[in-house]
């Protein structure tokens, strides 16, 4: 079975390579998106940050403003790179 791979900073499903972070000398982080993770830095430090960078996108794909809000706010503490805030 194939794992499946997600952000552990925003949770976005990491299904296509050209979607995962890269470190410094250029080899791949599987565990961050490009968005999230680039050149060996985090780009958010603040969750609240993050959602509200995340919303407009999670509306283009039907959500509505406060159903993402919250799924956000639920499912975003779960993540690795939060819970080691």
């Amino acid at each position: 079975m194939e794992k499946k791979l997600l952000c552990q900073c925003c949770g976005m499903p990491l299904g296509d390579e050209s979607l995962i972070s890269r470190e410094k000398d250029g080899s791949l982080n599987e565990e961050y998106c490009q968005w999230c993770y680039k050149d060996g830095k985090f780009t958010y430090q603040n969750m609240d940050d993050l959602i509200e960078a995340c919303i407009p996108h999670m509306a283009a794909q039907g959500f509505a403003v406060d159903q993402a809000r919250a799924y956000l706010r639920d499912m975003l503490p779960k993540l690795k790179y939060w819970q080691e805030k």
